[in-house]
């Protein structure tokens, strides 16, 4: 008889739950790395800028258009790099419950397969104790005649 576990469907279900959990953390994860790449790129630009406006000062000095244009191209990258850093922040928190979500989700299946391994273990056991008690009726069985024959040669050397 093979082993059934009853609640395999469930077990079944319950893996199914965990990787799509799984699937919409390194999702948002993708995501919150991907932010992180546009506030670099975003600080690399604007320090790129700084530089350059720095250079301009020195060498040849700055106009009032220049400096207006200046500082209202600074002020968009602010604005744009406070906008990612919101992002960011948002997006944290939803990894983190959706983390929360992944490890309820795993705690529900490690416990499914946790019983299904005890009832394998159990049937297991089972197995082999019907086995061995096989055997040894088996061997029981062919040791009667045997031991029917030690009786009677020991009584037949005493006469």
């Amino acid at each position: 008889m093979a082993f059934h576990f009853t609640l395999s469907g469930l077990l079944r279900l319950r893996e199914s739950l965990e990787r799509l959990e799984l699937q919409r953390l390194h999702s948002i994860a993708g995501a919150v790395a991907l932010v992180h790449t546009e506030i670099e790129s975003i600080d690399k630009v604007i320090e790129a800028a700084h530089r350059r406006t720095s250079d301009t000062v020195v060498s040849a000095g700055l106009t009032g258009a220049e400096l207006h244009f200046e500082l209202a191209r600074d002020a968009a990258w602010n604005v744009q790099r406070t906008q990612l850093l919101k992002r960011l922040l948002e997006l944290e928190q939803k990894r983190k419950e959706q983390q929360a979500r992944y490890l309820q989700s795993r705690m529900q299946r490690e416990i499914l397969s946790n019983l299904r391994d005890r009832q394998l273990a159990d049937y297991e056991l089972d197995q082999s104790r019907r086995t061995q008690q096989r055997i040894d009726e088996l061997f029981l069985i062919r040791g009667i005649p045997a031991a029917k024959q030690l009786k009677a040669a020991p009584n037949d050397e005493l006469e």
